[in-house]
C-alpha cells in the first residue's frame, strides 16, 4: 500500500456528505463538517492550536452550548500578545491575522465555556481523564488532533472509547511512515463512523514517491 496509501484509503472509505462545511480557516487549520453534527456534541476537545483557534471560534459561535478544552503547551494569552505586537514592527506576514488571533483567543479563555490546558499531549496522558470534570457517560465528544504525530498515540483510547464520540478530526504527520496504522485505525471505526472528508496538506511537504506526508480526515458519527 505504501506507494498508493492516500488513493487507496480514500477508494476504500470515502463516503461523500453534500452539507459538510469548513469551520476555522480556509487554509491550513480550517476542517470539514456537517453543522448537525455540531449541534449534537457537548464538548469539543481541541488538541494543537498555536496561534490559530479560528476553528474553535466558530465552533463556539455555531453552538452556543458547546464546552471547549484547547490544549496547547506553546501558547499563553501573553506570549502572542507579545509576539503580536512584534510583528507589527518587523518585516513579518500574516500580522492582521495573527493579531486577530491573539484577540480570538484572549477572549475564549475568558469564557466560561472554554479553557486552556497547558501541556503536551502524548502518553501517559488520556483524553477522556482530561475532560472527566466536564462530561458524564451521554455527553459527546467532538476530537480535534493535530499535533505534530502525537495523535498516533491516542488511536487506542479513540477506538475503546468510540460511542463517546460525534466526530473525529485529524491532522496526521508522517503519512508516509504510519499510513498502515491510519488505515487499520479507520477501518476500526468504520463500524461506527464514515470517512466524510479527506485532503492532502502541501504544507507537510511531500514522501520521495510523492506521496503526502501530511493528511487532513474527518470521520462522522454514521
Amino acid at each position: 500500500m505504501l506507494d498508493n496509501y492516500y488513493k487507496n484509503i480514500k477508494d476504500k472509505f470515502l463516503v461523500e456528505d453534500n452539507a459538510l462545511f469548513r469551520f476555522g480557516s480556509i487554509d491550513d487549520g480550517g476542517y470539514y463538517l456537517n453543522p448537525k453534527t455540531i449541534k449534537a456534541s457537548d464538548i469539543l476537545f481541541s488538541g494543537g492550536i498555536s496561534y490559530n483557534v479560528e476553528f474553535e471560534y466558530d465552533i463556539f459561535r455555531f453552538n452556543k452550548e458547546i464546552d471547549i478544552v484547547m490544549v496547547d503547551p506553546t501558547v499563553s494569552g501573553i506570549k502572542l500578545i507579545s509576539k503580536g505586537l512584534a510583528r507589527l514592527f518587523f518585516k513579518k506576514l500574516d500580522k492582521t491575522r495573527y493579531l486577530f488571533n491573539t484577540l480570538i483567543f484572549n477572549y475564549l479563555i475568558k469564557q466560561k465555556r472554554c479553557s486552556h490546558l497547558k501541556l503536551w499531549l502524548k502518553k501517559p496522558e488520556r483524553i477522556f481523564k482530561l475532560i472527566e470534570p466536564k462530561i458524564n457517560r451521554d455527553s459527546k465528544v467532538l476530537l480535534k488532533l493535530d499535533i505534530e504525530g502525537g495523535e498516533y498515540d491516542f488511536l487506542d483510547e479513540i477506538i475503546e472509547n468510540l460511542n463517546r464520540f460525534s466526530a473525529l478530526v485529524f491532522e496526521f504527520h508522517d503519512m508516509h511512515l504510519h499510513h498502515e496504522k491510519v488505515y487499520n485505525f479507520i477501518e476500526r471505526c468504520s463500524t461506527l463512523f464514515n470517512l466524510v472528508f479527506i485532503e492532502e496538506n502541501p504544507s507537510g511537504g511531500y514522501a520521495s514517491n510523492g506521496e503526502p506526508k501530511c493528511v487532513e480526515m474527518t470521520l462522522e458519527r454514521q
